[in-house]
């Protein structure tokens, strides 16, 4: 089994309510919110698709870091990404802080947890992070985004 995601992530009430070019908000548990990159986003903004554990690209690239750094005006946001397929693959995140400054990025087994970790979310019920906001709900980001069928 595969599963793979992009997505920006921030505490509730971080994200404006309007977005522009197709992305939109969606509500995770946890009091996460999460803007899924899926690929009509990436298309509509020009995001290259997994730049951290693809491409194995060791900085947040200039279109991503601008979008985060937009979108972390009213508090601190972290892009995620993930590649796994058959138990084997990687997960990446860079945290930027409220204002749009990056800090190093971090591509490890549990990249996104320490994501979580960092915007606040507490596990519950002997959940992990990644469980406890339901990031497994979907195999694929596109899968995410309403109206998307995969």
């Amino acid at each position: 089994m595969s599963y793979s995601i992009q997505a920006i992530l921030a505490a509730q009430g971080t994200f404006a309510a309007e977005l522009a070019n197709g992305m939109e908000v969606l509500q995770l548990d946890g009091g996460i919110e999460m803007i899924a990159l899926g690929s009509t986003a990436r298309k509509l903004l020009g995001l290259p698709f997994l730049p951290l554990t693809d491409e194995g690209i060791e900085e947040l690239p200039p279109v991503l870091r601008g979008l985060c750094s937009a979108l972390s005006v009213h508090g601190p946001v972290a892009y995620v990404e993930a590649e796994i397929f058959g138990g084997s693959g990687t997960q990446a995140h860079t945290l930027i802080p409220a204002g749009g400054t990056d800090v190093l990025v971090s591509v490890s087994n549990d990249a996104i947890n320490s994501a979580l970790e960092w915007l606040g979310v507490w596990p519950l019920d002997g959940k992990d992070r990644f469980d406890t906001v339901g990031l497994g709900k979907h195999r694929e980001t596109d899968s995410w985004v309403v109206g998307t069928t995969l």
